[in-house]
């Protein structure tokens, strides 16, 4: 029995960002990142870069930068911002969905189809009777 040799799996910097985004801890101080904190030094900012949660203040500690392995980038913002136009869609904007008619056959498909399956039939006859005959030659040794 062979075992099935399954891809290897692929770890892209969405993932990363995605998974940062869900973590809602700090990476530097590991105490939760709040939304909606009094204090200004924990007020929960992101890394522009890869999208990781972070408290201003630990920010700060950690000289002004991402602390996550590989980005290292030196602009945040705080978590929540807008950071540009938004787009919105309502259901005007949607194209009326028109359902197709189902495809019905034919007449002159529905007589394709019958006659190839009487020539599927009739090769699969033809296939049955030289297989017999030359079982039955092969047997009394006729060439």
């Amino acid at each position: 029995m062979s075992e099935i040799e399954e891809e290897p799996i692929r770890i892209t910097e969405e993932d990363i960002a995605e998974a940062n985004r869900l973590s809602l801890s700090c990476p530097i101080c590991a105490s939760a990142v709040e939304k909606n904190t009094n204090s200004p030094s924990l007020r929960a900012v992101i890394c522009a870069n890869c999208q990781t949660l972070y408290h201003h203040t630990c920010w700060q500690q950690n000289g002004g930068k991402c602390a996550t392995l590989g980005c290292g980038h030196e602009e945040c913002y705080p978590y929540g911002t807008e950071l540009g136009p938004r787009l919105t869609i309502s259901y005007a904007d949607l194209p009326k969905h028109v359902p197709k008619p189902a495809l019905s056959p034919n007449g002159r498909s529905k007589e394709l189809k019958a006659q190839e399956k009487r020539l599927q039939r009739e090769a699969a006859r033809k296939e049955f009777w030289r297989n017999l005959f030359d079982r039955i030659r092969r047997a009394i040794g006729w060439q």
